[in-house]
């Protein structure tokens, strides 16, 4: 064997070793997040998904799951906006609206730990177990809004992982390192460094961010980029909205549907 049939051999590998999930948030807001989310799936390309508890169209989240056995369902836990299941509680929820904060007052009272933690750990789990009534297995729990990003939530989503014997959270490293600072770098990696002390997570997570048609060479050359790089177990996570959404638009594409199509994709039930 020469040495570019040696090099081949290791690129091959290094694809097939490392395991990619591909992740849609927000499972059950609305009806075209629910169908964009099945579109992908019947593409190749979504394997995993997180469903809001008290999302609207969350009995239809629940029908495609049960019709797709091979999509992961995770919990895409909730503490802002309209997707709260308790109402009894005094530190999270708007006494105007009985619903959650909006996402700057509820993170103002995380950082001055303003907020009941018992009353945190209440509402997932009445989250959790509405998902688990509907005879979903849940294979991991990630958050709305990243609000798990604060050590008293992220502590939270620990116990009650533990409670309901949920292997998985979504990572806190972002993948490749694109961070606004080197504080924000830092952080990441000490919260990672701490949960991968306390429960199961993967290598990373990678964001796509795309807004707009014109940069689809940009974002095939971030992906192929992320391909190459030397991770056992990464998880992409979309935001799907509709199917002809930039980030739907270029996820379904040819290149990238044989870009991904060599790669070892799974959800997080596979990793267990």
């Amino acid at each position: 064997m020469d040495n570019a049939q040696r090099i081949n051999q290791i690129i091959c590998y290094n694809k097939l070793s490392m395991k990619i999930i591909i992740n849609a948030d927000d499972f059950a807001a609305s009806e075209n997040i629910n169908s964009t989310i099945l579109f992908l799936h019947k593409r190749g390309i979504v394997s995993s998904a997180s469903i809001i508890a008290a999302g609207d169209y969350f009995n239809d989240a629940v029908e495609i799951s049960r019709d797709n056995p091979k999509l992961g369902i995770g919990v895409h836990l909730c503490l802002d906006g309209p997707f709260n299941i308790g109402e009894n509680y005094v530190t999270i929820l708007n006494k105007n609206t009985n619903h959650f904060y909006d996402r700057d007052k509820i993170l103002m009272k995380i950082r001055t730990f303003s907020i009941e933690k018992s009353e945190i750990l209440n509402e997932y789990c009445l989250q959790i177990e509405k998902i688990l009534d509907h005879g979903i297995r849940i294979s991991h729990l990630d958050h709305h809004q990243h609000l798990h990003l604060y050590l008293p939530v992220l502590n939270t989503m620990i116990k009650a992982a533990k409670k309901y014997k949920i292997k998985y959270i979504r990572s806190q490293r972002v993948i490749p390192h694109k961070h606004k600072s080197y504080f924000n770098y830092l952080y990441r990696n000490l919260h990672q460094l701490y949960l991968e002390r306390r429960i199961n997570t993967v290598d990373g997570y990678f964001e796509p961010s795309i807004i707009n048609n014109s940069q689809y060479e940009y974002h095939y050359k971030r992906l192929s980029k992320l391909l190459r790089i030397n991770n056992k177990i990464i998880e992409i996570m979309l935001h799907p909205r509709y199917k002809d959404d930039p980030e739907t638009l270029f996820y379904s594409s040819k290149s990238v549907l044989e870009l991904l199509s060599s790669q070892n994709l799974i959800n997080y039930h596979n990793l267990s």
